[in-house]
């Protein structure tokens, strides 16, 4: 019963502040027209395109860093049964071999 008081309220709070936001004059505009002439202005048309080249060049960078095929193989974990051939629990075959790191660039 509470909650439903609760959410009753918070949408009549979410009510008011669209009516006024709407209605009531700020200077010369609403506060939703304010906001609209904010993120309709060229400064956020520039800032919206900047942030999303940079973006495609970081998805881009993380993509090709994902798809090396050397970095693949060096850390893709090899197979192991979980039994020796003998039935006894512990790696099938001696020590793991584990591959060297590549050579910085």
């Amino acid at each position: 019963m509470f909650g439903l008081i609760r959410f009753l309220i918070s949408l009549a709070m979410l009510a008011a502040f669209a009516w006024f936001a709407v209605t009531v004059p700020l200077g010369k505009r609403t506060l939703w027209g304010h906001t609209r002439a904010i993120f309709g202005s060229q400064e956020a048309k520039d800032l919206a395109e900047g942030t999303k080249e940079e973006a495609e060049k970081v998805a881009r960078k993380v993509k090709e860093e994902l798809h090396q095929p050397d970095m693949r193989a060096a850390h893709a974990p090899e197979a192991e049964p979980a039994h020796r051939p003998d039935g006894k629990p512990g790696p099938a075959a001696g020590p793991r071999k584990v591959k060297a790191p590549l050579a910085p660039q």
